[in-house]
């Protein structure tokens, strides 16, 4: 039998960070394992009570690297140390390494990777404004220095094709672009059983009755929570079973500088003490087996003004649950059933989503076709299973065409 093929994955968090692209890696690992794929991970010790080397799920190596408190160096210095990592792993290093950042700051670093050999893919979680930039100048430069970042990649993924069109205006060669949904465990992520429990902690707050609008996310303003608490009054007054629980991170581990670091703080000040003074809102930190949670749900809220292609998203549709959301920057279109009324799509007001809570609470005929239709949806389009295909024979084809090169 051949030796498994080695990938290094270079995440700026990762365990026991729940949330984003390095969890849905981590997910991912015990079936890559099962294809031939083996990962291991470098990452920031965020934490100083995390171990520098570690086993995560126990076949999962992980390396943390100390990259210091100021927002602005810790990638160039994880990056820096990555590189320098794996020259001295020499020949048993990963054969591919791949990276969810792809940033001009980081072009000597990954250039250092690149030379040693490895092929680099570049798996893209979010799309971001195209222009940025004080001057037209700068941001043409801006530009010009990304294009240049991104062609030291061998593979660019993105997760829709939406995600794929700004990719390709951001001057990724089609040849290296691959569209790999987010694979989601339908086996995890299904329906609840008939007469199932509520998690314990729900239980010992909600009345048998209650009806729980569900949001899943980080608490910072791009997830646009902000607008559920406004529209809030309304569903309560309308609907007095309704609840509405939010189940999220306050702190963020990507924080990008001091300047974010502020303005999420102070939006967390305003949201929570908008939340205090609202009937029945409930906020629950990170959750490890967060599938009960939207198993216990009636219906899944997400007014977020910037994603990628969402996991929390996928992950309540797999679940059954009938799902509104903003056509945020990136929405996926017509891969989630919008148009045939698996989920509603709303604008940003908060008028528009108590309207839109209320009618969907009301109608139970309604939430029990979108329960059917979510569910089918996913089974079909973005299962696990063909998504680990998909990487699999990705990263054996990026091994194989730098064997020959």
């Amino acid at each position: 039998m051949p030796d498994a093929l080695q990938v290094c994955q270079i995440f700026p968090h990762y365990a026991p960070v729940l949330a984003g692209a390095a969890e849905r890696f981590r997910r991912y690992a015990p079936g890559l394992k099962a294809r031939g794929i083996t990962t291991s991970v470098i990452t920031s010790r965020s934490d100083p009570a995390l171990p520098v080397e570690e086993n995560v799920d126990g076949i999962i190596p992980v390396s943390r690297i100390e990259v210091g408190s100021v927002a602005g160096q810790r990638d160039q210095r994880l990056f820096k140390s990555a590189a320098e990592l794996l020259m001295r792993q020499g020949g048993a290093a990963a054969k591919v390494v791949q990276t969810i950042k792809m940033d001009r700051r980081l072009f000597s670093s990954l250039l250092s990777i690149k030379r040693q050999g490895k092929s680099l893919m570049f798996v893209s979680t979010m799309v971001e404004p195209e222009t940025w930039g004080r001057t037209a100048f700068h941001r043409w430069a801006n530009f010009q220095l990304q294009k240049l970042a991104q062609r030291l990649f061998d593979a660019v993924v993105v997760g829709s094709p939406v995600m794929a069109e700004a990719q390709l205006r951001m001057g990724v060669a089609a040849r290296r672009l691959h569209v790999i949904s987010h694979g989601v465990d339908i086996g995890r992520f299904k329906p609840a059983a008939p007469g199932g429990a509520l998690p314990p902690m729900l239980q010992k707050v909600l009345p048998p009755c209650a009806k729980v609008c569900l949001y899943v996310g980080h608490l910072i303003p791009r997830k646009g929570v902000a607008t559920l608490l406004q529209a809030w009054p309304e569903v309560a007054r309308s609907c007095p079973d309704a609840w509405l629980v939010l189940v999220g991170a306050v702190q963020r581990p990507t924080i990008s500088s001091e300047q974010e670091r502020r303005e999420i703080a102070g939006y967390q000040t305003a949201l929570f003490a908008q939340l205090n003074a609202l009937p029945r809102v409930l906020h629950i930190p990170e959750q490890p087996d967060i599938q009960h949670w939207y198993q216990a749900a009636d219906m899944f809220v997400f007014p977020s003004t910037q994603e990628g292609f969402p996991n929390a998203l996928l992950e309540a549709m797999s679940t059954g649950l009938p799902c509104l959301t903003r056509r945020f920057m990136g929405f996926p279109e017509g891969q989630l059933g919008e148009h045939e009324g698996v989920i509603q799509v709303l604008d940003e007001t908060p008028e528009a989503w108590s309207r839109a809570m209320v009618a969907l609470l009301a109608d139970e005929s309604a939430r029990c076709r979108m329960r059917t239709g979510a569910r089918e949806l996913i089974v079909r389009d973005h299962s696990l299973e063909k998504t680990l295909d998909q990487y699999a024979g990705l990263y054996q084809s990026l091994a194989r065409k730098q064997a020959v090169s």
